[in-house]
């Protein structure tokens, strides 16, 4: 190991009552920064890495993907929990800390790309291939503010069938976003795509103290257990989901409103009050007062 590696190694070495190290000795040793563009702020304290992978509950025979591995400090405690990590970072500049890294463990790798345009289950295939004892496949991402909700809709959307679970940390607004129910402030689309594809709950809060660069608000860890059965199942999810991105587009709407005002839905005003009407909801009743289930069941009487 060169002096260089083996300098930003001993920054990432635990010290004092809070666990914290420095992630600006780890950059300063490789003569990197934290780039703002991509949203990086990196963890700087071990308690609430090995907490984040705790709540991923990660062990000897699950296949991780870690997004964002950043400096790499949580993808060390990965690769000592999982049978084995895929790191996938956007940011080819932290080679030089991931390469080094990956190459003495057995069980990781680093794929520089953006986890938007990688093949997920190729990905996952390739490494089953090699390592078929791999029962379960997490997610565990530190995910930057900017493109969370996107990220996150692609591994429910496109692939949870492949998944056990999903562990992500967000700003803690769109935590709370991701799990609430119905008729609460932070109730969405999101919400129900989540709440239709897994069962969530936030794991505990991280101050932004816990960061470099210092962001300005706190972030949560939320844990996506998803679904092998789902409770909710429609005739047509896509249809489903239409209806869901109307009625949430016009909020402050009335739902009759909101659906038949929606061109690419094509569904007249009585119709869509006759199928409130059967469900025995209020005929003012707005978007946000619909729970995943009620969704399906209006999918299921208007697309017909």
């Amino acid at each position: 190991m060169s002096k260089q590696a083996e300098k930003a190694r001993s920054e990432r070495i635990e010290y004092g009552s809070h666990e914290r190290f420095s992630p600006y000795g780890i950059m300063a040793s490789y003569g990197l920064s934290a780039k703002k563009s991509l949203g990086q702020n990196f963890l700087n304290d071990m308690t609430v890495v090995r907490k984040i992978v705790d709540a991923a509950n990660v062990g000897p025979e699950d296949l991780v993907l870690e997004v964002g591995p950043g400096l790499g400090v949580m993808t060390e405690v990965l690769a000592e929990r999982a049978g084995y990590v895929a790191a996938i970072e956007i940011d080819r500049d932290l080679a030089p800390v991931l390469e080094p890294l990956c190459a003495a463990k057995t069980n990781a790798e680093v794929v520089f790309d953006d986890v938007m345009r990688v093949n997920i289950p190729r990905l996952i295939s390739d490494i089953r291939t090699l390592r078929p004892e791999l029962a379960r496949v997490r997610v565990v991402a530190n995910l930057p503010y900017y493109i969370t909700t996107p990220i996150i809709m692609m591994f429910l959307e496109q692939n949870a069938g492949l998944f056990d679970s999903l562990t992500f940390m967000v700003q803690k607004e769109v935590a709370e976003r991701l799990v609430s129910g119905p008729d609460g402030d932070a109730y969405g689309a999101i919400s129900v795509a989540v709440a239709y594809y897994s069962n969530a709950s936030i794991c505990f809060t991280v101050p932004a103290s816990c960061f470099v660069p210092r962001p300005k608000v706190d972030s949560a860890v939320v844990n996506l257990a998803i679904y092998k059965e789902r409770p909710v199942e429609p005739r047509n999810a896509g249809h489903m989901f239409k209806l869901v991105k109307a009625a949430f587009a016009q909020r402050r709407k009335m739902l009759v409103n909101a659906l038949s005002n929606a061109a690419y839905l094509g569904l007249s005003k009585d119709a869509v009050a006759s199928g409130i009407a059967k469900l025995g909801l209020d005929p003012k009743v707005r978007g946000e007062a619909l729970s995943v289930a009620e969704f399906a069941k209006l999918s299921d009487m208007l697309n017909n």
